[in-house]
């Protein structure tokens, strides 16, 4: 994997041992693909070495890394350090190690893995490896896939908010969504989604669209919102998703942790917006929200 794709942005923090757990969760909430800990001399301190996709955009990583570790319950001193780095056993171990994964009504296959043989029940979803967020591994990604099985109607106006690798989009026109419109803020982001959409077989069926998303919120309404980018951006976009939803719309919020559920719902409900159904993989949760 030449250039680029052998190149992974690694964040390093020092931390207590007694805050390795949040930690690790935190950076897990940004989308890292993997967590190497080391322990230091009699284990006063503990350095957190997380990898990240080589195209991520470094100084949007250090913000979110720095929010998230906030979050977690670390202080401002633990600041993330950003290095680029090329990839190690680690990786090459990783990617051996991919095979396709059942997700709900979805087959989500990585870059490289064969789906021969493919049950005609599951839709295939063939993702690029380490290139943006959203390969099917992370629990937060295979919750939307799910809820999105269960409560995406035929012909509804999806958005994909923080789209990624552009795979729940995917996933909603496999399952026969009308109109699909897929956004991020990140050029490199909406570039593997381009190429995901094609190696799918599905240009022409998602419209790809650089924004920030509480804009996007105001480009039309929607029948189903897909959000898998974190609590804090989620409940300052709730007041736009209120807006952007069609009466009896949906909204699929994810990249949540369990502990920032009762927030959110108190924010949600002060947007008219009232929990439908839910679902956890701990320390996740992913929760759908509706309209009335």
């Amino acid at each position: 994997m030449p250039g680029e794709r052998s190149r992974f942005i690694r964040a390093r923090v020092v931390i207590p041992p007694a805050l390795e757990e949040q930690a690790v969760a935190g950076l897990w909430d940004v989308g890292c693909l993997g967590v190497q800990v080391t322990a230091a001399g009699r284990v006063a301190r503990l350095t957190l070495d997380a990898y990240f996709p080589g195209l991520a955009p470094r100084r949007r990583l250090a913000a979110r890394l720095r929010c998230s570790l906030l979050q977690v319950g670390l202080g401002p001193r633990a600041r993330p350090r950003l290095s680029v780095v090329r990839a190690g056993r680690w990786i090459e171990k990783w990617q051996r190690s991919l095979r396709p994964m059942p997700i709900g009504r979805f087959l989500v296959v990585p870059e490289g893995c064969d789906a021969a043989a493919v049950s005609p029940r599951r839709r295939v979803l063939r993702v690029r490896f380490g290139q943006a967020f959203g390969t099917g591994e992370h629990a937060t990604t295979r919750m939307c896939l799910r809820l999105l099985g269960a409560h995406l109607r035929s012909d509804e106006r999806v958005i994909d908010l923080g789209t990624g690798s552009g795979i729940l989009a995917m996933a909603a026109c496999r399952l026969g969504a009308g109109r699909v419109v897929a956004v991020d803020d990140d050029p490199a982001a909406l570039a593997v989604a381009r190429a995901n959409l094609g190696d799918n077989g599905l240009v022409g069926s998602v419209k790809l669209r650089r924004s920030d998303v509480a804009a996007a919120c105001q480009s039309g309404a929607f029948d189903l919102a897909l959000v898998n980018i974190g609590a804090s951006t989620i409940e300052g976009l709730l007041p736009h998703l209120a807006r952007a939803l069609t009466r009896g719309g949906r909204a699929v919020l994810a990249g949540l942790l369990i502990d920032d559920e009762d927030r959110l719902l108190r924010a949600a409900a002060g947007c008219g917006l009232v929990l439908l159904d839910r679902r956890r993989l701990r320390p996740w949760s992913a929760l759908v929200l509706r309209r009335p």
